[in-house]
């Protein structure tokens, strides 16, 4: 990888991927899912404005069970800040959120934000009801650490499409360094067993990802992160560091820099709505500063449509 592409921007960097996925999908999921990608294309390209947002990112907790030194979670003062007095999303205002999304037919829907998901243990019945009101593109990002074989089956068996795991390592000393409270063996056996089950079942889906941060911890293990996790997964995936600023700065790897060009597609695609119903159109860990509304008083049509 060129260090042209160590840029501090949320980028992605695609390394690897057995089989086109997006293939994948089309001929799982069919034509309703190549439109939706064709419009997902013209959003990015600021060629075309939709009526609803394309995708809605659902954090159901604003809680993890790590903190890891790249992400808010990992920072004392800034996971107070974060989640304070915070419970899981009210499953009457869930509901809410998916009979809107059902009326203009949203396709895609997430849960996670800077949470861990499976946290949440009504989670696979949350997906579920998602997936009964039509979302076909559902997206789980966790970090694998309560994957249990129990989780497994009731995960493959809820609708969801792709299941990301948030990783950064491949070895166990550096995963000790990046995911602060894991346990690299367990979360790589927890892996194993989701990638054999799907496997064992006949399933396409969800499609598997693993994802790696490229940071100061990271940026000397590319190639065989790579070579460690392509014959386990789908797809293998690197984005490129955010620092947040005056915290994280130390965590960038050596050679990179600040990409002044680059613009967000997120605000013209989705929207992130937070355990506490706030509405931001951003997921980073800015946009808990860039709330827009909050789903308690305005409807999602009503702020994507709004002037804030």
């Amino acid at each position: 990888m060129d260090s042209r592409d160590l840029v501090e921007t949320p980028r992605r960097i695609h390394g690897q991927r057995k089989d086109d996925t997006e293939k994948i999908l089309i001929r799982q999921l069919g034509h309703r899912y190549a439109e939706y990608r064709k419009k997902w294309v013209a959003v990015s390209k600021r060629n075309m404005v939709t009526e609803f947002p394309l995708y809605v990112q659902i954090e159901h907790t604003g809680k993890c069970n790590l903190q890891c030194p790249t992400c808010l979670q990992g920072i004392d003062s800034l996971r107070e800040e974060y989640s304070r007095n915070f419970t899981a999303l009210d499953i009457d205002l869930y509901k809410k959120i998916i009979d809107e999304a059902k009326v203009y037919g949203c396709p895609s829907i997430s849960f996670h934000n800077n949470d861990e998901p499976l946290l949440l243990n009504d989670l696979e019945e949350r997906i579920r009801i998602a997936a009964d009101a039509g979302f076909f593109d559902i997206i789980l990002t966790t970090n694998a650490t309560l994957l249990t074989p129990e989780r497994t089956r009731k995960l493959i068996g809820s609708g969801i499409t792709k299941i990301n795991f948030s990783i950064d390592a491949c070895r166990e000393e550096d995963y000790a360094l990046v995911r602060r409270g894991g346990d690299f063996n367990k979360v790589l056996a927890n892996i194993d067993h989701f990638c054999e089950y799907k496997k064992k079942n006949n399933k396409q889906l969800p499609i598997t990802r693993v994802t790696c941060v490229i940071s100061r911890f990271t940026v000397d293990r590319i190639e065989e992160f790579k070579r460690f996790w392509e014959d386990r997964v789908d797809t293998v995936e690197f984005q490129n560091f955010q620092a947040i600023k005056g915290h994280t700065e130390d965590v960038r790897p050596e050679g990179a820099k600040v990409d002044k060009t680059f613009t967000c597609n997120g605000p013209w695609q989705q929207v992130v709505i937070r355990a506490n119903g706030d509405v931001a159109p951003c997921c980073s860990f800015y946009g808990t500063g860039m709330i827009v509304g909050n789903v308690k008083d305005s409807s999602i049509y009503e702020i994507w449509n709004g002037d804030g």
